[in-house]
């Protein structure tokens, strides 16, 4: 994954190569045990999480058992969504066995065997996917009609008012109702069609998860709002609202056109990004960020950047210090600035290592930041923890590293 950061400049290839460590002053990736991670939740609805549970340095790697097959989970946010996604798809599958979801299906006049039964499907991710998004992003560094068929509610959907239940069904298992894990994807596709041919209401012939509705997860204060949003509005007209926020915040109208158009995020991450970048105050140079953020080129980059960009907004709305963003040469991850000319990292890190990856990464980011200009502190912002190692090396290139700064 992450291919799009192929591309380097030759003077950071150079960078890297005068900032390579020493052997003795970079450490292995660590392995952890899941039960001791996750407690009871190490299985449940439809999964079960395997006990070894390897990093890239960056991110933890979930081996997730589930009837589909075995699926690789990046990162300990992703595996909160993947559980809740996974406990939907059994609540949805013991509502359409039940007794009374039958018989709202034969008073509406339809055949209760259509919609009953598990779905077979290959899983979104395989276990052959051993390194993260992030920890792709930085082992790249140094080597370098107005909506049509940009939204994800087809046009028989729409007319049979699928696509509207699947919204309601979704905001009541507090899941994206544009997910793109197969296994949730058919069976809303399922249970939508079901709903909107029978007539049924959501809340009734349904089974619920307790504390499930509008909950999906997302780490900005106006979440509440995100799920509404995604609720009440079709997918074009997401879009239109994201277009007109991003325009009025001085993002250039062809980055625009191309992030909106970008198929690996959903209306929902594409809301959430709009929605906690404009809750940041103004910014310079938003293009820097989502210029990039345009380019990806599959899901996990998406969900990585949309991740990271509502880490940053809940940043800035406790600190107020990020000014705007900066492209660095070589690098795929535009940075902030801050007031006292500084650069902050925000990231999704679990547990990061000083690997000869995250070593030479980072020194490029070092190097290149204070050729173009930066003097002031450098800062990097982390929703797990970093080894010893790590926060030694990081002091050693004037880094400071807030760790768990989002519990």
């Amino acid at each position: 994954m992450h291919k799009l950061f192929k591309v380097a400049s030759l003077a950071l290839l150079i960078a890297v190569a005068a900032g390579g460590a020493r052997a003795a002053d970079v450490e292995n990736t660590p392995t952890f045990k899941a039960s001791a991670l996750l407690g009871s939740e190490v299985q449940g609805p439809g999964y079960k999480v395997a006990q070894s549970v390897p990093s890239d340095g960056y991110v933890r790697i979930y081996t997730l058992q589930t009837p589909w097959g075995p699926v690789a989970v990046h990162g300990d946010h992703r595996l909160q969504t993947r559980i809740k996604e996974l406990a939907a798809i059994d609540a949805m599958e013991r509502t359409s066995d039940s007794k009374e979801f039958g018989d709202a299906l034969v008073q509406a006049g339809l055949k209760p065997v259509q919609f009953a039964g598990k779905l077979v499907t290959n899983p979104v991710d395989t276990v052959k996917n051993t390194v993260s998004g992030v920890g792709n992003l930085f082992n790249s560094i140094g080597s370098g009609i107005r909506n049509m068929g940009k939204t994800q509610e087809n046009a028989v959907q729409s007319i049979t008012g699928a696509a509207k239940q699947r919204r309601l069904i979704a905001y009541n298992y507090g899941v994206d109702p544009y997910s793109q894990f197969p296994p949730l994807k058919q069976k809303l596709d399922q249970m939508s069609n079901a709903a909107a041919a029978g007539g049924l209401v959501v809340t009734g012939a349904f089974i619920a998860i307790p504390g499930a509705a509008g909950t999906i997860i997302s780490n900005v204060s106006t979440a509440g709002t995100l799920n509404d949003m995604v609720r009440d509005y079709s997918a074009a007209q997401l879009l239109d609202m994201n277009r007109k926020s991003l325009l009025k915040m001085g993002v250039s109208p062809a980055i625009v056109e191309a992030l909106l158009a970008n198929p690996n995020y959903t209306p929902t991450d594409m809301t959430a990004m709009t929605g906690a970048l404009s809750g940041m105050g103004k910014l310079r140079n938003l293009d820097a960020l989502l210029s990039l953020a345009s380019q990806v080129a599959n899901r996990d980059d998406a969900e990585f950047m949309r991740w990271r960009i509502e880490l940053m907004a809940s940043y800035q709305q406790k600190m107020k210090s990020i000014t705007g963003f900066m492209a660095i040469a070589g690098v795929p991850l535009p940075m902030a600035t801050t007031r006292d000319n500084g650069l902050l990292g925000v990231f999704p890190m679990d547990a990061l290592s000083w690997t000869a990856s995250t070593s030479q990464s980072i020194t490029a980011i070092t190097q290149a930041a204070r050729a173009q200009g930066i003097s002031g502190p450098l800062n990097l912002v982390i929703t797990g923890t970093a080894t010893p190692l790590a926060q030694k090396q990081l002091a050693k290139l004037g880094w400071s590293v807030q760790q768990q700064a989002f519990n």
